[in-house]
């Protein structure tokens, strides 16, 4: 099976915060608060984008809860392993989100490009490490949430 880093799960996954209010372009932010499951989380290899791994096809499972405070919880079981809780806080525009993992050292940020449709968000252009079997690489995260 293919190693997933822990901290880099909970980066990726813990990219589905996001709350309610109006950016610098006029575009109005969507309510998102609430709870969240991932539909698909997959890694894309920057140096091949035919090399990609689904975790959530393989059986991985994350929920994410948004508060209205902008602070979030995540609970990550990557196949095979223990869950992982982790937290912290976001920033955002109508189409970007920013994460920052407060409950990892060092503290972590990843910038998304969001779009947010009735009750699902598309989360895209995240980079971090992903071993698709032969070592840590370079890899563009996709995922696809639903509100429940």
């Amino acid at each position: 099976m293919k190693r997933i880093h822990e901290g880099m799960l909970l980066a990726l996954a813990t990219a589905a915060v996001a709350g309610c209010s109006s950016d610098s372009t006029g575009l109005s932010i969507p309510d998102i608060v609430g709870t969240w499951h991932a539909t698909k989380f997959e890694f894309v290899a920057t140096a091949n984008s035919s090399t990609k791994t689904d975790v959530v096809a393989l059986g991985g499972v994350a929920t994410v809860v948004l508060r209205a405070d902008a602070t979030f919880t995540i609970t990550l079981t990557a196949p095979g392993q223990q869950p992982i809780v982790s937290s912290g806080s976001y920033s955002e525009t109508a189409t970007t989100l920013t994460i920052i993992i407060t409950s990892e050292t060092p503290t972590q940020t990843v910038t998304f490009t969001m779009d947010v449709s009735g009750s699902t968000m598309s989360l895209t252009g995240g980079v971090a490490t992903f071993d698709f079997g032969s070592g840590d690489v370079p890899a563009f995260v996709n995922l696809t949430l639903v509100k429940s």
